[in-house]
This record gives C-alpha cells, structure tokens and sequence, in this order.
C-alpha cells in the first residue's frame, strides 16, 4: 500500500474518532440536561367505574323528569282551556251539534215548557168526559213534539251564536269569580250559570208554527250550572294551582332533564330512556283517560244522558288526547334517535345500512357535482341544524300540535337531512402532479451512492 493511501486511512481514522468524542460530549450533556430536570408528573388516571349511588340518583331524576313532563302535558291544556277564552268557547262550543248532548238539551227544554205551561192539566180540560184517561199519552205525544222542535232549535246556526255567546259572558263571569272580582259581572245567587230561557219562546213559536197551539206562559226552564258560590273555594284554589302548575312542572322537567344528563355517565342510554319513558307514560296516561271516561259514563243509568256525557266527554279531552298522542310521538322519535346511536349491534347495522342507503343514492350526485351540490356540500351542517330547529320551533310554537303533526314535521325534516345527504357531493381529492426533473434527480443521487 502506498504512503499516500496510508496517510489518507490515518486521516479517517483521526476524523471518526474526533466525530465520536462529539457526539459522546454532546450526550453527557444531555444527560446532565435530563438530571437536573424534575421527573414529569403521572396523570391522574380517569374514573373508570359508575358508583352505585349515581346510577340510583340517574334512575331517580330521569323517573322524575317522566313524571313532570307527563302530568305538563295535562296541566298545560287545563291552563288553557280554563284561562283562555277562546279556547273555552272553542272546545264547548260544538256540545250542541251533538246528537245526544242536543237530545238530552231538547228534552230538558220540552219538559220544562210542558210543565210550566202545564200542558197536561190543558190537555185534560179539552179532552171529552170519556177521554180523560188519554190526558197523559197525549201530554208526552205534545212533550215529544216540543222536544223535536227543542232539538232543531238547538241544532241550528242561530242557536250555535247564541250558545257561544252565552259560553263568553259564562267565561268572563266565572273569570272575575275565581279572581276575587265577582263585583265586575257577578252571578245570580252565587251561580254562574248558561241560562236557558232563552230558547224557549224560540221552541214555543216553532211549536205553534205546527198548529200546535200552547197556553200562553212565561216558561223558566232554568240552566246549565258551571259552579255555585259553595264550590267557591275549591274552585278558587284549583284555578290558582293550575296557574302555579302550568309553568313550574314544565320548569321542574327540565331541571330534572338537566341534572340527570349532567350525572350520567352514559348521557346517550338517559336521553333513550327519558324518550322511551316518557312515551310509556303517556301511553299509561291515554289508557287512564279510557277507562276513567268508561267508569263515568256507565254509572249513568239513562241511555240517552249515558250517550250524551260519552260525547261530552270525547268532546271536550279532544285536544287533550291530541297533545298527548303528539308528546308520545315526540318522545318515541327522541328515543329512537338515541338508541340508533348506541353501540349495540342492531344499531351498527342500522347506522351502516342508512350509510350504505345514502352512499348509494349519492354516486349521481358525487359523478357529476355541479353548482347545487358544491352549495350543498358547503353548507349541510348549516341546513340540518335549520331543518331540527325549524321543525321542533313548529312542534313547540306553532299550532296545538297532534299526534299526526308531530309525525308529519319529523317526516318532513328527516326528509330534508336526508336530500342534503345526498346531494351534499364532494369533489374527489386532487392528486398533486409530481415534478419528473426531482424525480430524476433523486434517482441519480441514489444510483452515485
């Protein structure tokens, strides 16, 4: 070997071993760096484990929630239908135009004309000698006259004015009784009433248009009594309660909401039963109102006035079964959603196949995008929280919802998610061209090492 090549081994060697003492130089620093600093501290491990006392606490408030939620829902439509005038007239305004409330009505109509006429002592004053024993048939043949006039008069536009007239001085008094002012309209005696009289000279004239032709009297059929000043109190007392109820139970519900979605350490799994809950008592509540309604009605042992306080009764707790049906609707949608978000195994399938379902509707829109599908791709965040919130801001603010409308609006914005799904189309991610003179390059410094 000659000297030079010597020489430049030497040199080497010189330079990797000034190269060692460097970096052996530079790692004792270093760890006299890590010495002198202050062990980095452990985390707190997170709670992994759910105390008993919180899952019971859990149960406890979500029970509660249910409860307040549920009986809201009835308190609220007794808020408004007593308070509110129109929804008073609203709701009893159609009693007449039933066949057995305007049966029961007419009747009451004809037997007080017959009696205050006293029709059967007039009918036996013109009946022969021989006759007199036909007084009574003939007296309920005029009764069955006069109630059918009675129960056209009832059944009739002119009386449907007058019957919600009277609802509205009935409401204004009863009103300013609860309040304390009976002084402003005041009742007869104590008792707010809706006065009859005045159907009956129409019911005489009808009569009388027949060929009919009645004594002539003042008939005082009397009136539908809504209280007297005896119930006064407990009247005074339920009105307020309602009042103090109508907003507080909603209030309580939702703290109670609140906390036990704050507790939960599952907040998915309470979400799904408060939904889940809530619908089941409604249901208990529907079922209540049925057999409550049953009970009554069959302890009435006249038919007609069995029938007429059936309709009654359907008539009035109409609206609320309505805003029952749309709370349990509600309640299950609420439900439903949290459960499909769970983790069980029919919840995956679901998930993947609504996936699998909206991927393939979507390949038109994601082969051809154009101007709308960019928009909407931009944007779908945006339209879908407009989309719940516009339709649960219709559930809760617009018209007294139904069980159909509730299903109807959840309809109509699961829709519009599901179009911006599908049509929000992203543009496939643009490859980055690749500059062939570095690549080249690369490949000749490779090939010289």
């Amino acid at each position: 070997m000659s000297t030079d090549e010597d020489a430049a081994i030497v040199g080497a060697e010189a330079v990797d071993l000034d190269e060692l003492a460097a970096i052996r130089a530079e790692n004792e620093a270093l760890r006299e760096q890590l010495a002198a600093q202050p062990p980095p501290k452990k985390p707190k491990p997170k709670p992994t484990g759910n105390p008993l006392w919180r899952k019971i606490l859990v149960w406890v408030l979500a029970v509660l929630a249910i409860v307040a939620l549920v009986a809201s829902v009835s308190v609220a439509w007794a808020k408004t239908t007593i308070q509110d005038e129109d929804q008073f007239v609203s709701t009893l305004e159609p009693l007449p135009q039933q066949e057995s409330v305007a049966s029961v009505i007419a009747i009451r109509v004809a037997e007080g004309v017959v009696e205050a006429s006293d029709v059967e002592a007039w009918v036996a004053g013109n009946l022969p000698d021989g006759l007199k024993f036909l007084s009574i048939p003939v007296t309920q043949s005029v009764t069955a006259v006069i109630a059918g006039a009675a129960n056209e008069v009832i059944v009739s536009d002119a009386f449907g004015s007058v019957w919600s007239g009277a609802l509205r001085v009935t409401h204004k008094a009863a009103t300013a009784i609860i309040s304390g002012d009976d002084g402003a309209l005041g009742s007869e005696n104590g008792v707010v009433s809706i006065n009859l009289d005045d159907i009956a000279g129409v019911v005489i004239e009808k009569v009388e248009a027949t060929g009919l032709e009645l004594p002539d009297t003042e008939p005082e059929i009397g009136s539908i009594t809504v209280y007297e000043s005896g119930q006064l109190a407990a009247v005074q007392s339920l009105a307020q309660a309602i009042d103090t109820l109508g907003w507080f139970l909603p209030l309580l519900a939702l703290v109670f909401i609140a906390a036990a979605l704050w507790l939960s350490r599952d907040r998915r799994r309470t979400t799904a039963i408060l939904g889940f809950g809530t619908a089941i008592g409604m249901v208990v509540s529907l079922i209540a109102l049925r057999y409550g309604r049953n009970y009554i009605v069959e302890a009435i042992e006249d038919v007609t006035k069995q029938q007429a306080v059936g309709e009654a009764w359907d008539l009035v707790l109409n609206r609320l079964i309505q805003l029952m049906w749309a709370a349990l609707i509600l309640a299950l949608i609420v439900g439903i959603v949290a459960w499909v978000m769970g983790p069980s195994s029919r919840s995956v399938r679901t998930r993947t196949w609504v996936s699998d379902t909206i991927q393939r509707w979507r390949q038109p829109a994601e082969a051809s995008p154009n101007a709308i599908t960019n928009f909407v791709a931009d944007w779908k965040p945006t339209i879908e929280v407009v989309a719940v919130v516009v339709g649960l801001g219709v559930i809760l603010f617009g018209p007294p919802p139904t069980g159909f409308s509730v299903l109807l609006t959840a309809v109509i914005v699961l829709a519009v998610i599901v179009v911006t799904e599908v049509l929000a189309a992203t543009m496939p991610d643009e490859v980055p061209l690749v500059d062939t003179v570095d690549v080249e390059a690369e490949v000749i410094e490779v090939a010289e090492v």
